[in-house]
């Protein structure tokens, strides 16, 4: 681990429900996912992944990206009671969330504008 104690890591994951240890399967999901979302890593193309002195700002982005801005099935949280916006119900059942929603970081999903104009240090 580069950052954190891992006794701490194992007790948060298993207040969460999961056994303590770092799934291989977590890490290849992860994997998978960056690869699909960050084009140049995708395999078996001219892409200049290695070559690429921007492939880390790229790499950057996309986290952010995938952390406030998309929405993710797995986290999505059921209405306990329909409501409404002007007067209507909304068919959704779900209210859907991203991973810093769910996280607690903040309170609603960015927009692509907020995340790119976001001040950095």
């Amino acid at each position: 681990m580069l950052l954190g104690e891992k006794q701490n890591l194992k007790d948060n994951l298993q207040r969460l429900g999961l056994s303590g240890r770092i799934n291989t399967a977590f890490v290849e999901t992860l994997n998978l996912t960056s690869r699909q979302g960050v084009s140049l890593l995708v395999r078996r193309t001219w892409g200049r992944a290695k070559y690429s002195p921007e492939l880390n700002l790229y790499l950057q982005w996309w986290r952010g990206y995938y952390h406030f801005v998309r929405y993710h099935v797995s986290l999505r949280v059921e209405f306990s009671q329909p409501t409404e916006r002007k007067g209507k119900p909304i068919p959704s059942r779900y209210r859907y969330r991203t991973p810093a929603m769910g996280a607690g970081r903040v309170t609603r999903r960015w927009s692509d504008v907020e995340l790119i104009c976001y001040p950095l240090l």
